[in-house]
C-alpha cells in the first residue's frame, strides 16, 4: 500500500518490547541501511512526521517514527518517575538493537529534540547525526533548576506550569476535540496564546474553534480518536520531568560532537529563534536554517522548506551512496 501522508492508517505500523515497555513505531522502506529515527513531542505523536516520511522514503532512506512512552499506541506508565530524557533515550536504543540497527541519524521536534540531544550524548557511538526543529540545544545543568525558576528566565515556558498541573490533564481530557482543533493550527491562524491570560486555562471555557483546513479530517480524527483512548495522563508526565532530566543527564559533557542541524521558525511562540543563539558554543559541527513565516508546528506548516533543508544536510552527512 502505498503511502497516503493524509491518511494515518496506510503507513506501516509495528510494535515492540523495548525497556519494559511496548512501544508503538511506524517503519518505512525496511531495506534501505540508511535509517532516520524521528522524534515527535507533545501533544504529537509519530503522525506529526507525516509530511517528513514519504519525503524521506522517497529518497531512499529507512524511516522509523516511533511513538515515545507516555504518548499514543506506546505505553504510558502512570508515574512520572518512569520518563526522563535517560529512560527515553534508552527506549530508542532499545528499539533500535530489537530492529538490529546499529548506526542512525536522529532528527526530532518539540520534547524530540529534547530528547534528540540528550541521545546524541549518552549514545555518541551509535548516533552518527542530529537534527532538530525549533528545540535548542542548552548544555545538561550541573545544579537542578525547577519550572518556576526557569519560567523566570523564559516567560514563554509559563505554559509549562499549566501543563504540569492535575487541572490540565483534567481539561484536556474533558475537551479533546476542540483541544487538537486549538493547538494544530499554523501561525496565520494561531491568534490566541496557549493559555489563556485570563483564565490560565488551556482549553476549558475557550470558545470553539473549527479545525484548520491545514489539518486532514483523518489526521485529526486519529488524534481524537487516540487520546480519547489513552487520555492525556502519560503525555503530561513530560512536563514533570525536571528533576529527572537533572539526575539522568548532569554526568553528561556540555558538547555535541556529531554533525547537527538546527531549524528554527521565526513565529514560534513556544520555543523562539533567540533560544538557539548560543547552540554553536557547544556543537562544533553546527549547520542552522531559519524559516521565515511559521511557527511552532513548522513540520507541516512549511513543509517544503522542512524538507528541503533535510535533504540537503542529509546528503552531506548521511549520502546514501556511501
Amino acid at each position: 500500500m502505498a503511502i497516503d501522508k493524509s491518511d494515518p492508517s496506510t503507513f506501516n505500523h509495528q510494535y515492540a518490547n523495548v525497556n519494559n515497555i511496548r512501544m508503538h513505531y511506524v517503519d518505512e522502506n525496511s531495506t534501505s541501511n540508511k535509517v532516520v529515527l524521528l522524534i515527535h513531542g507533545w501533544p504529537d505523536l509519530w503522525l506529526g512526521w507525516r509530511e517528513q516520511i514519504p519525503f524521506l522514503v522517497n529518497l531512499d532512506y529507512r524511516v522509523i517514527a516511533p511513538t515515545l512512552r507516555g504518548f499514543g499506541e506506546t505505553d504510558a506508565p502512570e508515574s512520572h518517575e518512569e520518563y526522563g530524557y535517560g529512560t527515553v533515550s534508552k527506549d530508542l536504543l532499545s528499539l533500535m538493537d530489537h530492529l538490529e540497527i546499529p548506526t542512525f541519524t536522529v532528527v526530532a521536534h518539540d520534547w524530540g529534540g529534547g530528547v534528540a540531544w540528550r541521545f546524541a550524548q549518552f549514545y555518541p557511538d551509535r548516533v552518527l547525526n542530529v537534527g532538530c526543529y525549533c528545540t535548542p540545544y542548552v548544555p545538561p545543568s550541573r545544579e537542578f533548576v525547577p519550572l518556576d525558576k526557569v519560567v523566570e528566565a523564559l516567560p514563554n515556558f509559563k505554559y509549562q506550569l499549566r501543563l504540569s498541573s492535575p487541572e490540565a490533564e483534567k481539561e484536556i481530557n474533558d475537551n479533546i476535540p476542540a483541544f487538537f482543533a486549538r493547538v494544530f493550527r499554523p501561525s496565520s491562524e494561531a491568534h490566541e496564546a496557549w493559555i489563556d491570560p485570563e483564565t490560565g486555562t488551556v482549553i476549558a471555557g475557550r470558545p470553539v474553534v473549527p479545525k484548520s483546513d491545514m489539518i486532514p479530517q483523518k489526521v485529526y480524527d486519529h488524534y481524537v480518536s487516540i487520546y480519547t483512548k489513552t487520555g492525556s495522563h502519560g503525555s503530561l508526565n513530560w512536563y514533570k520531568q525536571g528533576w529527572n532530566n537533572f539526575v539522568q543527564c548532569k554526568d553528561l559533557g556540555d558538547n555535541v560532537n556529531q554533525p547537527a542541524l538546527m531549524v528554527v521558525a521565526t513565529l514560534d511562540s513556544a520555543l523562539p529563534p533567540f533560544m538557539s543563539d548560543n547552540m554553536h558554543k557547544y556543537i562544533p559541527n553546527l549547520e542552522k536554517h531559519t524559516i521565515e513565516g511559521a511557527g511552532h508546528w513548522v513540520l507541516w506548516e512549511k513543509p517544503d522548506e522542512c524538507n528541503e533543508i533535510l535533504k540537503n544536510w542529509l546528503a552531506k552527512v548521511y549520502p546514501l551512496d556511501s
